[in-house]
């Protein structure tokens, strides 16, 4: 019973560590998207697009941003977009084995 427990407290750490780098890699991708289409507000918008349980923030912005073409945006910029959409995988990858070892933990 106490190494489940123990088990279960690792896996609900890694959970929430990737949980915690999904989000913080959507805020940075929104910002960065709200900079290259010259949206007012950047980081308002980024924090939007992180808020809420449905995602409806980010579902406003990518509405909104189709008003926006995009206009100016350097190969930097599109690496480190790339980079952070990987980051990003790699959260949801952590989320997802942390939140099923949480589970299996609990239900032996």
């Amino acid at each position: 019973m106490g190494w489940n427990l123990v088990l279960a407290v690792i896996f609900g750490a890694v959970a929430v560590v990737g949980m915690v780098e999904t989000v913080y890699q959507i805020y940075k991708l929104t910002v960065l998207d709200a900079v290259a289409r010259r949206l007012k507000h950047p980081k308002r918008w980024g924090l939007l697009a992180t808020n809420g349980n449905n995602a409806s923030g980010l579902l406003l912005y990518l509405m909104q941003r189709r008003k926006y073409p995009l206009n100016s945006i350097s190969n930097e910029q599109l690496q480190l977009m790339e980079q952070r959409k990987k980051s990003a995988g790699i959260g949801l990858i952590f989320m997802a084995v942390g939140a099923i070892g949480f589970i299996l933990c609990l239900g032996c």
